[in-house]
């Protein structure tokens, strides 16, 4: 079995140059992609809490009156839910132009952009597990509110 290990941000673009050449256009475009990506499954998320809020405008009140248990699953899962919204916006959704910055060199700047990409990713993960945290601290409050607990 072959194992692959993560790579630097500079061993990365070293990488990156090996499969496309030594054209900083190319890279540059590779790693604008990479960008792209991040951006529509954060949207895709972004989406998914906006169903579960919309939703809850209208069921929230009335799984909220059906005890204790629904009510603070409902809360705990919607603060979840918000925090993964927050997440996102501060993360994967934060708009920052590829040409905005540069370093010193065009490869320094390409390792910055690896290494930005890399901490949206990570936060766009987090996002993710809190979203599951929320959504399922809400089926749980569903849950309850069904069973009449």
């Amino acid at each position: 079995m072959i194992r692959l290990r993560t790579l630097a941000p500079s061993e990365e673009l070293a990488y990156l140059k090996e499969i496309h050449g030594e054209d900083s256009s190319r890279l540059f475009s590779v790693l604008i992609g990479h960008f792209e990506v991040l951006q529509s499954r954060a949207q895709m998320l972004l989406s998914l809490i906006a169903i579960c809020l919309t939703i809850t405008g209208f069921s929230g009140p009335q799984i909220a009156q059906s005890g204790p248990t629904a009510q603070t699953l409902l809360a705990v899962g919607l603060s979840f839910v918000l925090s993964a919204a927050l997440l996102l916006v501060m993360g994967p959704l934060q708009l920052r132009w590829g040409t905005q910055r540069r370093a010193e060199t065009v490869d320094e700047s390409l390792v910055a952009l690896i290494e930005r990409r890399n901490g949206r990713t990570q936060r766009y993960h987090v996002a993710s597990v809190v979203l599951v945290i929320g959504l399922s601290g809400y089926m749980g409050s569903l849950l309850t509110f069904m069973m009449g607990l």
